[in-house]
């Protein structure tokens, strides 16, 4: 073998190793790339942050990470809270992913995490706070979800009475959730929307903290002292579901002596639209907006830019989509979107939810 053809079968066998060495090398970095984050929900009463937290947990678990899941022993504990997300911060997690009800709550858990200098994601929250800096908020327009939900109960109305959404009669009673951001948007984009129908009138309406047990003793002494009440509007499903068992018990039929809409779209109620015993929710994909908020953190973590403000869609769900919203056929991929304020105003001028003519099942 002459020197020539020696020194070509070094070369080639000097590359094959090396890049054999390549190969090894970078399958141990990236299976070095794990991470260990911490998700901190308000409280797991409600089966939205339940759903959050299993689509959050179905992301990090595809990525290959820890995650550590926590919550206050309830919704109304804020100083909980905080001391959560301290004792999350305290165990080395590397990103936090967090909602919390009350603006100081977040306020304080956010400068905890900044003075640190670690990933702090608010989940279901778009609106930004007045000291700390979130790495990003992630979630859907509060105001405009509940706005369509306003417009659908002028639709409903209306063919009760056989007349146009403009001319519709009815009584409403809304069921509001823990005085807070959430509750304001959700009830003024709800009387936005009834706008479209001047003539219906809302005869009450009472804070139930977000629980089916107060929705229903709430509901149940409504509808004792006004029995044709015509709609139930809740914040959020779990007050809704409270009011149908409310009038249940008393001998009514919902989507026949009245209807329940709310916001959330979790999995007991979309099993009650089946049934046909609760009328429509705004569908905001909890377990998505979970799986979105990992991801989210995970473009972080690679040293990308993301858009502080993360819009994710919302659909209402009545019996005509409720297969359609269950297959995730309904969902579109979160945009760069604008901050909700507590203001009185919507959060964009055109929403981007879509709405379903509403149907009666009466």
């Amino acid at each position: 073998m002459n020197s020539k053809r020696l020194m070509g079968l070094f070369l080639a066998v000097g590359a094959v190793v090396l890049l054999g060495l390549v190969f090894v090398l970078t399958r141990s970095n990236n299976a070095q790339k794990t991470h260990r984050i911490s998700f901190v929900a308000p409280g797991f009463t409600s089966p939205f942050h339940v759903a959050a937290v299993d689509g959050a947990k179905a992301a990090a678990q595809k990525l290959g990470w820890e995650i550590e899941v926590t919550a206050p022993e309830s919704e109304g504990d804020f100083s909980g809270g905080v001391e959560v997300v301290e004792k999350a911060l305290a165990s080395g997690a590397e990103a936090l992913i967090v909602n919390q009800i009350q603006i100081e709550a977040m306020v304080n858990s956010v400068k905890a995490a900044n003075a640190k200098n670690i990933p702090i994601s608010m989940y279901n929250f778009i609106t930004p706070l007045s000291e700390g800096q979130p790495t990003a908020y992630i979630g859907y327009d509060q105001w405009g979800g509940a706005e369509k939900l306003g417009i659908y109960t002028c639709q409903l109305l209306a063919q009760k009475y056989k007349t146009t959404p403009e001319k519709a009669t009815g009584k409403i009673y809304i069921l509001t959730g823990i005085d807070s951001i959430y509750s304001h948007r959700r009830t003024q984009g709800y009387k936005a929307g009834l706008a479209l129908c001047p003539a219906v009138e809302i005869v009450g309406e009472q804070q139930a903290d977000w629980l089916r047990t107060k929705g229903e003793v709430v509901a149940t002494t409504v509808l004792q002292s006004t029995p044709d009440i015509d709609l139930f509007y809740a914040n959020s499903d779990e007050m809704a579901i409270g009011a149908v068992q409310a009038g249940e018990k008393l001998g009514l039929k919902v989507n026949v002596d009245f209807f329940a809409i709310a916001i959330d779209g979790n999995q007991p109620t979309l099993d009650l639209i089946k049934a046909g015993k609760f009328t429509a929710t705004l569908g905001v994909y909890p377990s998505r907006i979970g799986q979105t908020a990992v991801e989210v953190t995970d473009r972080i973590l690679r040293g990308e830019t993301v858009p502080q403000y993360i819009l994710t869609p919302s659909t209402i769900v009545d019996a005509s989509n409720l297969d359609a919203y269950i297959e995730g056929t309904t969902w579109t991929e979160p945009l760069a979107g604008a901050p909700e304020l507590d203001n009185g105003k919507p959060t964009v001028e055109k929403s981007t939810v879509s709405t379903p003519e509403a149907t009666s099942s009466n």
